[in-house]
């Protein structure tokens, strides 16, 4: 009896030997599957990326042509301002001496008091801003 004892305990120690044996190769089975799966994921995202390169620059061209022209209509339009704005400036500059030259004329035949007041006013202006 002592035999057949020990050979069933033998078994069992086989039996759970095989069953943590295969549970390991299931294991193994398992992480294997799931890095191919993952290897295919990857796999499947390079093929993507290679399938639309070419496409994906095209579009980035577009986009950075698109860009360009956008800067250079501005550009034009702020080349454009400039040159209203100094337009602007030139005609302030002519109105505010043309009001000296009056004021200079009113001072000289005697105008006194406002007149006087705001031709000096306009003058420190001229000179401290935009020079005679």
């Amino acid at each position: 009896m002592e035999a057949y004892i020990q050979a069933l305990v033998t078994s069992a120690g086989v039996i759970m030997g095989v069953w943590g044996f295969v549970k390991v190769v299931r294991d193994i089975k398992k992480t294997n599957d799931e890095e191919v799966k993952r290897q295919d994921r990857i796999d499947k995202a390079i093929k993507t990326v290679e399938e639309n390169a070419e496409k994906w620059s095209k579009g980035l061209d577009d986009v950075y042509g698109e860009r360009d022209a956008i800067v250079k209509r501005y550009d034009g339009r702020l080349d454009e301002m400039e040159g209203k704005i100094q337009q602007l400036y030139a005609m302030v500059v002519l109105l505010i001496k043309a009001q000296d030259a009056t004021f200079e004329e009113q001072v000289k035949k005697g105008a006194n008091g406002e007149i006087k007041k705001m031709h000096d006013e306009l003058n420190n202006f001229i000179y401290a801003e935009i020079g005679k």
